[in-house]
């Protein structure tokens, strides 16, 4: 035995010892709650743990535990996730902060909502037609905490009005595996055994137990599983994070674990066929209820009962009041912590803009800049090659009495070939790299909304986000640029409204993607309208007139169009970018 518990120890700590070395990439670790023998889960979830392991490119670790060696590894932060019931989430969502994250759809059943339940399991000779006739049998159960086992039939007990503890005079727990529950029913050694749904049918198919030896009693009608059950049916097995586990990592073993089909071999070992979105938990919370346990019960409750009237009066005075107390300082702090939060997410949102505007002043001066690098070479490369060709002309044309000349002429040479070079590095400094990827058009139109927020908060927008995603090649921070500038020229055009109203619209074409923005404006003229994207064309005072030149450009080399027409009132800005390859 204290081999046993040594082996489990080290199996904890070994995980964490590897991540402390220094270099080494912290691997994930997956608490899996074990209510069998450990290497049947470790060979199960195993696949699953590889295809994290690929998916993530970080090691990912599964660990069998018991109920007890589960909370002990939650209350030393030693697990990342957790694999279990929907009861274990509830359960350790007070002290541990645990979040549901997916539900697991399992093989026996298609609707994860009623993939679990339990099963009151007696022989044949000893049927059972009532409730109440629990009472006065001998019944067996795995663990006080089994939610497929004891939990669900202790709620199902208390709806007929019986206390599992109080009523039920031989009430035993015999521990794991469950299968040595049915052999101590054949042996007569029991009643009645409490399994979860499923087990009995599961053992027959195997050949452990011999077909009708052994009988599910109390059947409780219901189609969602094959087999059968004596309690309704509740949410099955589920993937929960611990309050400290980073939330880019959560979402990172969420997509990969979404992605895995009924054909992939970590569905195949792990007896599943997909991993589904968290379904509706609600009924796990009335069991609970009915179990009186966390969060429908509290401790001073219990005090209550326990102590005398007159001292339960003077605790409950001096409870309230700190209650009080606590409740209005956990008010202050949250407030307070919610002030903070929302003064850093402006001051941070605040940055970003500014440093989205420097980006946009920055390319102006590049593309100035570029401008005039390129017409200054395009000025001098015809000059330096003209001189660079007659010079080489003299050199061939040299006789012998004139070599004197041919170092001159090659000097002349050698300069003009430095004055090309210049040049050209010249230009090469102008020019700006971008970096083209995959992007949703929709998802860059909300960042930048996003980021404009401070600027956007007097204005009422219309964005009408299309259902499907937008998929573009392209520089999401230039993008990002083009619709910062149209943005802020349309808000400047309605400064004289008192309730300015933008309309933002992305449409799908056959080949393309358009984006729509209208404001209501005091619009321009025609002669404005036609020279909107030449350079140093400006309305403002301050202005460069470059501004819608530098979009025209970074549509353009996105090989997208950007056009402006009249709106009754206000200006009609159309972006068109092709549909990414």
């Amino acid at each position: 035995m204290l081999i046993k518990y040594f082996l489990r120890l080290c199996l904890l700590t070994l995980p964490l010892l590897a991540a402390a070395q220094p270099g080494a990439v912290p691997s994930v670790q997956i608490g899996v709650m074990a209510f069998a023998d450990p290497g049947i889960i470790q060979a199960r979830w195993q696949p699953t743990a590889d295809w994290l392991t690929d998916q993530l490119q970080r090691p990912v670790q599964v660990v069998p535990l018991t109920p007890e060696q589960l909370e002990q590894a939650i209350a030393q932060t030693s697990i990342d996730f957790i694999i279990g019931n929907a009861m274990t989430t509830v359960a350790f969502k007070k002290d541990h902060g645990t979040s549901h994250l997916l539900t697991l759809v399992n093989n026996i059943s298609d609707i994860p909502e009623l993939a679990m339940g339990s099963a009151v399991i007696s022989h044949q000779q000893h049927p059972i037609d009532d409730w109440s006739a629990l009472a006065h049998q001998r019944i067996i159960s795995s663990d006080p905490r089994a939610f497929g086992g004891f939990q669900i039939f202790a709620a199902s007990l208390a709806n007929q009005g019986m206390d599992a503890y109080r009523d039920v005079k031989q009430l035993e727990f015999v521990g794991f595996p469950q299968q040595k529950l049915l052999q101590q029913l054949v042996e007569r050694r029991a009643d009645v055994a409490i399994l979860p749904a499923c087990v009995l049918e599961s053992a027959v198919r195997q050949g452990r137990i011999a077909p009708g030896l052994l009988q599910v009693q109390l059947v409780e009608p219901q189609h969602a599983l094959p087999c059968e059950v004596s309690t309704p049916l509740y949410p099955g097995y589920a993937l929960s994070k611990l309050g400290g586990t980073d939330h880019q990592l959560a979402t990172a073993v969420v997509k990969a674990l979404l992605a895995i089909t009924p054909h992939n071999p970590a569905a195949l070992m792990g007896q599943y066929q997909s991993w589904a979105a968290p379904v509706d938990d609600s009924s796990v919370f009335a069991l609970r209820r009915q179990l009186a346990q966390w969060p429908f019960v509290t401790n001073w409750q219990r005090l209550l009962h326990s102590a005398l009237p007159w001292v339960a009066a003077v605790l409950i005075i001096l409870l309230l009041g700190y209650l009080h107390h606590v409740r209005v300082k956990r008010l202050v702090v949250k407030r307070t912590l919610a002030l903070s939060n929302e003064v850093a997410k402006h001051q941070d949102t605040q940055e970003r803009l500014l440093e989205q505007q420097q980006q946009f002043y920055r390319a102006q001066r590049v593309l100035l800049t570029g401008e005039m690098a390129s017409g200054i070479a395009h000025e001098l490369k015809q000059p330096l090659a003209g001189i660079r060709y007659l010079a080489q002309g003299c050199v061939y044309r040299l006789d012998e009495y004139q070599q004197a000349l041919a170092t001159p002429l090659s000097k002349i040479i050698e300069q003009v070939d430095r004055a090309q070079t210049t040049i050209h590095r010249l230009r090469e400094f102008c020019q700006q790299s971008s970096h083209y990827q995959a992007h949703d058009l929709g998802q860059i139109i909300e960042d930048t909304l996003m980021l404009m927020q401070p600027d956007l908060r007097h204005c009422q927008i219309h964005w009408h986000r299309p259902s499907q995603p937008c998929w573009v090649y392209a520089d999401a921070s230039l993008l990002q640029q083009v619709l910062v500038n149209l943005l802020r020229n349309a808000l400047d055009a309605m400064t004289h409204l008192a309730t300015p109203q933008l309309w933002i619209e992305c449409q799908s074409g056959d080949i393309d993607y358009q984006v729509v923005i209208r404001d209501l404006g005091c619009g321009l003229s025609e002669s404005a309208l036609a020279r909107l994207f030449l350079p140093f064309e400006t309305s403002k005072p301050h202005g460069l007139g470059l501004g819608m030149v530098i979009c025209k450009r970074i549509i353009e080399e996105h090989d997208g169009q950007i056009v402006a027409t009249h709106a009754q009132p206000g200006l009609r800005l159309h972006i068109n970018l092709p549909r990414k390859a």
